[in-house]
């Protein structure tokens, strides 16, 4: 007796182990357990997943409150039939309880705010955050842990405190278009920065002009292996440190060599990095789904890792920018119906194609 008793107890033990999968969708004609997102994060628990089916209708906005979540879109550009992707305007985190949550593959068209009890290690991956658009980090404190990886910023920036503290962060394999009409920088108000890398990113902007990618007294960043096409890395930043960097008609093209700047090694001036598409980037075409790559000339295989300065398109792993603009899941690519036309009886043939986005 005592024998069972212990296993049940195991038993009823080992079911919080397990995190539960929440699935959301605004199409009645899409099978889902949730129809806003907000329901399934309400339902949810720390450590729970929630799947957000793509659809032609926008999303809700949400907050999450003291929970500890994996939120997934199917990406910014899903690679299949029926490219819908998850449209949210804008989301908010209350309370440190959030820390170590993911959002993942979304479409963010308004504000998200981490401005009430933050929590820390953050991690945004493969989403598209569209126009005048900010992701706020505006509470006294310090932030510590936050990835940007793998994101589209159109017109878009991370606004951050000059009163605030920003510890280990690391911007990766992003894609930062700036038009000239709306923002006044990429990053604004990283004053007070501890171990804030800028790494592998491409910087690049409209035809004619030149744009900052630092606003309001940015400070202490490592900036390596990015490329800055027509934007200047100069202006409102201060006291950082540059490496394996390539700048073209970037108005100030030596930023490392102003503002107590440190060139700490293998940046290269005001030369054309010959990327696959480098002459729409030139004519400030914004083209997330653009040929980025470096088969040659000054910027290839001259990072300080051994790549490509700007963005990795890394045969293995998920540092491919080919992969961003879909979520890291397997996906169904498509499905059709072979037999149309069945009998009484019959059987129905369906051909069902899955791919994996790593």
């Amino acid at each position: 007796m005592k024998q069972l008793i212990l296993s049940l107890a195991f038993t009823i033990t080992g079911l919080h182990l397990f995190a539960t999968i929440r699935t959301v969708s605004n199409l009645p004609a899409t099978l889902a357990q949730f129809n806003t997102i907000q329901a399934a994060v309400n339902a949810a628990a720390s450590g729970d997943t929630i799947y957000i089916h793509g659809s032609p209708n926008a999303y809700s906005s949400f907050t999450i409150t003291d929970k500890q979540l994996v939120i997934i879109g199917p990406g910014w550009s899903p690679n299949k039939n029926l490219p819908f992707t998850a449209n949210v305007p804008g989301f908010t985190f209350n309370g440190t309880l959030c820390s170590n949550t993911e959002i993942q593959g979304l479409v963010i068209t308004s504000t998200v705010a981490i401005n009430s009890n933050h929590p820390n290690n953050l991690r945004f991956i493969r989403n598209y955050i569209t126009q005048s658009i900010s992701v706020q980090l505006l509470e006294a404190g310090t932030y510590i842990g936050y990835l940007f990886e793998g994101n589209v910023f159109d017109n878009a920036f991370v606004h951050a405190s000059t009163g605030a503290t920003y510890q280990n962060f690391l911007f990766q394999n992003n894609y930062f278009f700036e038009s000239g009409c709306c923002v006044g920088g990429n990053f604004n108000g990283f004053t007070n920065s501890i171990n804030v890398l800028i790494n592998h990113n491409l910087f690049f902007g409209p035809a004619s002009g030149t744009r900052d990618v630092f606003s309001s007294n940015c400070r202490f960043l490592t900036i390596t292996n990015n490329v800055f096409v027509k934007r200047n890395a100069a202006n409102a930043n201060s006291s950082s440190t540059f490496n394996n960097n390539i700048t073209f008609n970037a108005g100030t093209n030596n930023p490392w060599a102003v503002n107590s700047n440190t060139d700490a090694g293998g940046n290269v001036v005001n030369t054309d990095p010959l990327m696959a598409d480098q002459s729409a980037v030139n004519a400030g075409t914004n083209n997330a789904l653009g040929d980025y790559t470096i088969a040659s000339g000054p910027a290839n295989n001259s990072g300080s890792d051994g790549k490509d300065m700007g963005l990795l398109y890394d045969a293995v792993g998920s540092l491919n920018w080919v992969n961003s603009r879909t979520s890291r899941l397997p996906f169904l690519f498509s499905m059709n119906i072979i037999n149309p036309t069945i009998p009484v009886g019959g059987t129905i043939n369906v051909a069902v194609e899955a791919r994996k986005s790593n």
